[in-house]
């Protein structure tokens, strides 16, 4: 499964549900059968990940006898969101959700979630230090936690060992030599880099790398700049001469590259997964950290977070601060990340032996965690979900209608001070 940032605009079905957001209450309140207070949960997951979450969920029920978590899956991001939406008019909230900490100020912004300071400050600053920066950092706005992590990526690049060996190539550490290997690939008719439908992530790579953050939480744009500009032209001079590709209508390079249509391919840690279960058993294939530019690394993460909904009473919040402490825990997180192939959540949860172990048995996912220490989040605002929308027009205009970089940016850039300014 691959999670992906800010899928709908809040605002818009906000204004066109009609709905109040005040006095939200989630639905069954307490579970009387076993006098334990009932928690429920909402989430964007479906199939194997959503099952795996009800191992999870059954793993904390079993460790304690307060609280009673009730997960049950929405469809996925898209169709929960909406569902949330149509829960808030009805004033039949969950206890918890899940979504993408990009949304968060969204929710924030219309009443949906309270923030999550009280369950923080019962935590030990050690065990805050554990989380990973991006992670913690994405639950944040401001100085006010409104999530906390749960299944979290990053980017990596998918290796094909055996094109490397052909062709007496080594993996590439630079852009610069990605850029490079194309040239020598062509010829044959193998794209040096694949990528998904689009590239607007490693673009973020890249300007974070230069120094420049696209649209702040702040709301100063940057979307425009030289540097912004140049970034984005690298990946289009090479689609022009025949060396990257965009997956297009099929979303993701995944078939391509287990396919051996490309030497590389840039997306997603979560895709490992589908990548283990597409790969012909023949294909020597490996991952490793995103290309450094400008000397510097830009390994973006995404993913989902858990909110606490507005409505919740004390036994409720305090059942869900419990939860949410447990799926922090390092043993927790790292039996997640196990059974997921999303990354910890936590320093100790990498270090443990048991994950160590994991690694060893499974070296192609040591390049998502390896990558970690230098990630970054990309910083959310109100209105993400529309701002995200004109990115990715941007992009497929770049890709599909051959605008200029200069020319597309500009126009995100004027359209992403418009948001900015009217939230």
């Amino acid at each position: 499964m691959k999670t992906h940032k800010g899928l709908m605009l809040l605002a818009t079905l906000a204004a066109a549900a009609g709905i109040t957001l005040t006095a939200l209450r989630p639905a069954h309140a307490a579970d009387t059968s076993t006098n334990r207070t009932k928690i429920t949960f909402w989430s964007g997951l479906t199939g194997p990940y959503q099952k795996n979450l009800n191992t999870i969920v059954n793993d904390y029920n079993q460790s304690q006898t307060k609280y009673q978590v009730v997960a049950t899956s929405q469809g996925d991001y898209t169709q929960m969101n909406q569902k949330v939406m149509a829960a808030a008019k009805s004033h039949s909230l969950p206890v918890l959700g899940m979504t993408t900490y990009t949304n968060l100020p969204d929710y924030q912004h219309h009443g949906f979630i309270d923030n999550l300071n009280p369950m923080y400050k019962g935590m030990s600053s050690k065990a805050k230090k554990d989380i990973y920066p991006a992670f913690l950092s994405g639950s944040k706005i401001g100085n006010t936690y409104y999530s906390t992590p749960f299944s979290k990526s990053t980017r990596i690049m998918y290796v094909n060992k055996d094109i490397l060996k052909k062709y007496h190539l080594s993996i590439p550490k630079t852009w610069d030599q990605l850029k490079q290997d194309g040239a020598k690939l062509k010829k044959d008719g193998i794209y040096a880099y694949g990528f998904d439908k689009s590239f607007d992530m490693e673009w973020e790579g890249m300007a974070h790398a230069a120094g420049v953050t696209p649209v702040s939480s702040t709301g100063k744009v940057q979307v425009a700049n030289k540097k912004s500009i140049a970034a984005a032209n690298l990946v289009l001079d090479m689609v022009k001469d025949g060396t990257a590709k965009s997956a297009g209508s099929d979303n993701y390079w995944t078939k391509n590259f287990v396919n051996g249509k490309s030497a590389f391919y840039i997306g997603s840690s979560a895709g490992l997964t589908q990548t283990k279960l597409q790969a012909p058993k023949t294909l020597n294939w490996t991952t490793a950290p995103v290309p450094s530019y400008e000397g510097k690394s830009g390994t973006e993460v995404a993913g989902n977070d858990l909110v606490l909904f507005k409505g919740a009473n004390t036994k409720q919040k305090r059942g869900a601060y419990d939860f949410m402490k447990y799926l922090l825990k390092a043993k927790t997180a790292t039996k997640w990340a196990k059974l997921t192939g999303y990354v910890p959540l936590s320093k100790s949860a990498t270090n443990s032996a048991d994950y160590q172990s994991f690694l060893k048995q499974h070296p192609e996912n040591k390049a998502a965690v390896n990558s970690l220490p230098k990630a970054f989040a990309q910083p959310a605002f109100a209105g993400f979900g529309e701002y995200y929308n004109d990115k990715g027009d941007a992009f497929n205009s770049m890709l599909t209608k051959n605008t200029s970089a200069k020319d597309a940016l500009t126009k995100l850039a004027k359209q992403a001070k418009q948001i900015t300014s009217a939230n």
